[in-house]
């Protein structure tokens, strides 16, 4: 009995970190608990919904000595939903964090690619091809011409993180 622990025990350590990591989220936070040891990450400053309505994992990696996460983060618009604007409006980042063994964040960066706030709309939710996750994602800019960007991000390289690119500009 104890042989067949110490097998699940080794294995569960050689598995990647998504495969090990368990997820959780609040207002404003990320809860990640991996082999009993919980991580609370703070990422306010990283989505622009009212609150944290639903957390991918998108991709974890442990590389350089460094942690690599890629969230897919959604929520309302507004705290209370409503009849006015956006009251039924939905907000959704990419977000992109570089933490240390420590899991303190070093670096991050997100990319909106849903806003009923700042218009924005992607043509559809973000797509793992191979190695690469990307979402592409329309911007409305005040006068009615629209950017057309893409965020993209390879998991061979985590510490290039979201790479961002704006096509030529469109207008109305």
């Amino acid at each position: 009995m104890l042989f067949i622990a110490a097998i699940l025990s080794l294995s569960e350590s050689n598995a990647p970190l998504g495969a090990r990591l368990k997820l959780r989220w609040g207002r404003d936070t990320v809860t990640f608990t991996e082999s009993g040891k919980t991580h609370q990450l703070l990422i306010r400053q990283y989505f622009h919904a009212a609150h944290i309505a639903a957390v991918k994992l998108q991709s974890a990696k442990e590389a350089g000595g460094f942690i690599y996460l890629l969230l897919d983060v959604t929520g309302p618009s507004k705290d209370q939903p409503d009849n006015h604007q956006c009251g039924a409006g939905t907000e959704a980042d990419l977000v992109w964090l570089k933490l240390d063994k420590d899991w303190k964040v070093t670096e991050g960066r997100n990319f909106p690619y849903e806003s009923c706030w700042s218009t924005i709309s992607s043509y559809d939710d973000p797509a793992w091809h191979g190695d690469t996750l990307s979402v592409i994602a329309d911007y409305v800019r005040e006068g009615g011409s629209t950017a057309t960007k893409e965020a993209s991000y390879n998991y061979k390289h985590p510490d290039e993180g979201l790479k961002i690119t704006e096509a030529a500009e469109k207008k109305k």
